[in-house]
């Protein structure tokens, strides 16, 4: 481990807060068989995250990020993510093509450690969202959506889709949402109608889109994808739909 690296985890080491360490441990689901099972958290707010990553990215190398999302704790992972991030978005603002596949590379590589869905939602989109749009040949989420692929893979796939509705890109939604109709998992469920509401939010377009899912998708619909999908919709249309679901 480089000192540079050691100089960042212990500056994190030092803001830890046991009390806020306990109540993260119950939020984010660390308890046995739970989604988070094992995770371990010092107690640190995501200010506190930011503040070190603004001071640290610029002399963090791609490799010293990804020393810091190999770590134990979630907040020292974190920190690598958004350091990861960081990178991603100068060599994008330089259309530096070869150093945006490197940490593409980097951060899907390091999927396994990427593993509850804060950390997912905040550098997913950023990186893998906004590299199929600048290479829409590249199909890794397209593999990562179906089923067979960890809870995560999953969700970072579901995820990512959020970069391609803010380029008026709609197809992937509507075809990971699909795929995910049958998941057992709720936080997919979640992510999917998450971003089935940021359609319906972002345009015209994407509202009639949604429409047409729901009546093609209404009674499969998990309760949960349907709540969030229709969060934003008024009073008397979400009426409609949920009570098109309990139609037999």
């Amino acid at each position: 481990m480089s000192a540079h690296v050691n100089d960042i985890e212990q500056t994190l080491l030092m803001l830890a807060d046991e009390d806020k360490r306990l109540i993260l441990m119950g939020f984010f689901k660390t308890g046995k068989g739970e989604y988070g099972e094992g995770d371990q958290f010092l107690g640190i707010t995501n200010p506190q995250i930011r503040q070190v990553v603004k001071l640290a990215w610029k002399n963090t190398s791609v490799e010293e990020a990804a020393m810091l999302v190999h770590s134990p704790w979630h907040e020292i992972r974190q920190c690598g993510l958004l350091i990861l991030v960081e990178h991603f978005q100068r060599a994008h603002k330089k259309q530096d093509d070869a150093a945006m596949a490197l940490i593409f590379n980097t951060y899907t590589s390091l999927h396994p450690f990427i593993n509850n869905w804060d950390l997912v939602d905040l550098s997913v989109y950023k990186i893998i969202g906004e590299y199929e749009m600048i290479h829409p040949e590249v199909t890794l989420m397209d593999e990562w959506i179906m089923p067979g692929h960890t809870l995560w893979q999953q969700r970072m796939a579901m995820v990512a889709t959020w970069k391609h509705i803010r380029y008026n890109r709609y197809d992937k939604v509507i075809e990971r949402a699909s795929l995910l109709l049958y998941s057992p998992h709720d936080l997919l469920h979640k992510a999917s109608g998450w971003m089935l509401r940021e359609l319906y939010k972002h345009s015209e377009a994407g509202k009639s889109l949604l429409d047409k899912f729901l009546e093609e998708h209404i009674m499969q619909m998990p309760s949960t994808m349907l709540s969030y999908a229709i969060e934003r919709m008024p009073e008397n249309d979400k009426a409609y739909w949920r009570s098109r679901r309990k139609r037999v």
